[in-house]
């Protein structure tokens, strides 16, 4: 028995020492990304009208460890060519305005607005009427609640999953000019009028980001777990780029 209890303390003692070598490994990495993406930024900086622009996309750019201050990205063409093509079916200029047209007019909260608004309301649906929808609205819920500390209140407010789609509208457009299928002025022209758009409807970036992660628990049925430390640096670190700008724009 005592060497039992010798064996368990000793993985006891391994698995602690990797969960400690993990937690160095990614504060590191962190540490590292955000040296990179100061580099960038210093590298090719924008005027603050246009960096308040590009926060607007801020979610994607982060979940990608890109800054979301500039256009350029550390991710090399071949694999931004290969992810519009996989992810998106944009392969070249005709397929990048098609997507951009549609993330702006219809997007996904054209079919999954009314979804929230049930599911807030406490409607219960099956898997074979949505799927894994309810699944993950209630999981992203929980979560929000309990590593960002939001409210119940917090959820009820909001009738909307657009900033899902404004938030990728922006990253769509800047990927799309990065890699030629569209000139830059198109590019701003796009994230203008998701800019635009999302300055209307949103009050706080609260709100944007909780829209933005219900969107993908709802839309995508995916888990927000990895966009979450994300939202928490967006909102609560003070040189973060929402800290800076404000959900509104100047009209």
């Amino acid at each position: 028995m005592k060497i039992l209890w010798i064996v368990v303390g000793v993985i006891v003692a391994i698995v602690v020492l990797l969960i400690a070598g993990l937690l160095v490994a990614s504060k590191r990495l962190d540490k590292q990304n955000k040296k990179l993406r100061l580099e960038m930024e210093q590298s090719h900086r924008l005027p603050n009208e246009k960096q308040h622009l590009l926060a607007y996309g801020a979610n994607l750019a982060l979940y990608r460890s890109e800054s979301p201050r500039i256009l350029p990205v550390k991710t090399g063409l071949d694999t931004l060519r290969q992810g519009l093509a996989s992810a998106w079916d944009i392969s070249n200029s005709e397929e990048a305005v098609e997507t951009l047209e549609w993330l702006l007019t219809e997007g996904h909260r054209a079919d999954y607005d009314e979804l929230l608004a049930a599911l807030h309301a406490g409607q219960s649906f099956t898997a074979e009427e949505v799927g894994k929808s309810q699944e993950c609205y209630e999981s992203a819920k929980s979560e929000l609640i309990k590593k960002l500390s939001f409210a119940e209140s917090d959820f009820t407010r909001l009738d909307t999953i657009a900033a899902w789609d404004y938030d990728r509208a922006v990253n769509i457009a800047r990927w799309s000019f990065i890699v030629g299928y569209i000139t830059e002025e198109q590019a701003w022209g796009y994230i203008g009028r998701a800019a635009d758009a999302a300055s209307l409807i949103f009050d706080t970036w609260k709100d944007y980001f909780i829209s933005f992660s219900l969107g993908r628990a709802i839309a995508y049925e995916g888990d927000i777990y990895d966009i979450l430390w994300n939202g928490k640096e967006l909102l609560e670190e003070k040189d973060s780029i929402w800290h800076e700008f404000s959900i509104k724009r100047a009209s």
